[in-house]
């Protein structure tokens, strides 16, 4: 089939370039606008010198990619311009290009295009496909944009004099396989301070190499989980913080390592107690015999199926059960001492996480590791043996009610972000797109 040509013609002018032919090659549906210079040269001034005497000393061109008008399409501009010399200073220059982003062959409305298709969450795979650019051009142009957004944030805080008051910190996975990195929140205003590769201790430390210690003289206190070493670091560049240790982090491990555990332990005792029984079935001749043995039977399996339904009943607060939730949970407890003790103490630990007076919380925690350790319940006394280390952080939240919730929110979107990219290939940028993220729609600072 022909290509259909129509009667249209266009004059275009891109400021001092008129252009001059335009081709189409249906085969590879690259469209070719051709831009010759109309610049005089009594209007050129020396760059170097500033002196008006100038001659042309060579002819140049240049292609650039600009947005398609249609998908599959190709757009080109090639300019051809000129090279002067400067007959004062001797020194050569170009003739500048204004439809052209600097360092790369691009023009600034298709620059524009990408950064509008990035900032609606589109992979850059698929920009790169829809706009025809290498996948590192446009990387280059999201980058670009990105660190001159970040560079005037940061000469808005500083004129400002804004200072964070309370800052978290937490890890979160990059690749499957424990690849981890770091990243520092400001708690007030949702921003990420810093992102670095790594969860451990000489990790966290680039953080405060690298960041203006300056800035974080007025912090207060520093939200964390107590897993990690980053108390450390704290403690030694900045000595007069306070460490909060999450509640949530606490709260999640006792579910997991104390109610967890002993709930499932008291569940396998009723399955190894019905196994038992299901034993002496065969051996049983007498029929009222038999019909309580089976009864015993039906009574364990039951015990043990509410114990493994009861899971979410044991770990949620009391305050969120229903009636019959409640009931339910009630009876499961009152058949089943350890675990009691266990969900007592949980509520208790919740209520001290609530207290906002420090002479209460520490005689609060105090009793509460001590009843923990004397409790007999080796999953309790265990972790009342690793968290009662951290004594001095979780009293800190009475007077600094902080937690890591609002970093980790953040981390669950960086989780999207990976999988709308389909990971990333170079880790400085996706850093920097987390910091520019976090930035995104936040007040300007007065």
């Amino acid at each position: 089939m022909p290509l259909q040509t129509y009667d249209t013609q266009i004059n275009s002018v891109c400021q001092p370039f008129t252009a001059v032919s335009h081709s189409f090659d249906p085969q590879t549906l690259k469209s070719v606008y051709s831009f010759e210079s109309n610049r005089q040269t009594s209007d050129m001034r020396c760059p170097y010198c500033g002196k008006m005497n100038v001659y042309v000393h060579a002819r140049h061109s240049t292609e650039i990619k600009d947005f398609p008008f249609l998908p599959k399409h190709r757009q080109s501009l090639v300019f051809y311009y000129h090279g002067y010399k400067c007959r004062e200073c001797g020194h050569h220059f170009m003739e500048p290009i204004p439809a052209k982003v600097p360092n790369a062959r691009i023009t600034i409305r298709a620059a524009e295009w990408i950064k509008g298709l990035l900032s609606r969450n589109m992979p850059v795979s698929a920009v790169a496909e829809i706009t025809g650019f290498h996948w590192e051009t446009v990387k280059k142009i999201h980058l670009g944009f990105m660190d001159e957004f970040l560079r005037k944030r940061k000469e808005e805080l500083h004129r400002s004099g804004y200072k964070p008051t309370y800052l978290a910190v937490d890890e979160f996975a990059i690749h499957k396989g424990h690849s981890y990195a770091s990243c520092v929140m400001d708690l007030e205003t949702g921003e990420i301070l810093w992102v670095g590769q790594g969860r451990g201790m000489e990790d966290f430390r680039k953080f405060f190499k690298e960041y203006d210690m300056e800035r974080l003289n007025n912090v207060k206190a520093f939200a964390m989980d107590m897993n990690a070493s980053f108390n450390r670091l704290v403690e030694e560049y900045m000595p007069k913080t306070e460490i909060v240790y999450d509640r949530y982090h606490m709260q999640a491990q006792y579910g997991k390592d104390v109610l967890g555990s002993v709930r499932l332990e008291e569940a396998r005792k009723h399955q190894d107690k019905s196994n038992e029984l299901k034993k002496l079935v065969g051996t049983v001749d007498d029929k009222e015999t038999l019909q309580k043995l089976k009864q015993e039977i039906r009574n364990e399996n039951q015990g043990y199926t509410r114990l493994k339904k009861a899971r979410w009943a044991v770990l949620t607060n009391s305050r969120n059960l229903s009636e019959s939730g409640g009931e339910a949970l009630d009876e499961i407890l009152n058949s089943h001492s350890d675990l009691a003790t266990c969900y007592a103490m949980k509520e208790e630990m919740n209520r001290l996480f609530e207290l906002r007076d420090k002479e209460k919380a520490y005689y609060g925690w105090m009793k509460w590791f001590l009843a923990a350790e004397e409790s007999g319940i080796p999953q309790l006394q265990k972790f009342a043996k690793l968290k009662v280390r951290r004594l001095k952080g979780l009293v800190a939240h009475a007077t600094h009610p902080i937690s890591t919730g609002k970093l980790e929110d953040t981390n669950n979107k960086i989780k999207v972000a990976k999988r709308i990219a389909f990971g990333y290939r170079d880790q400085g940028y996706f850093f920097t797109l987390i910091r520019y993220q976090s930035s995104l729609g936040l007040p300007t600072i007065p």
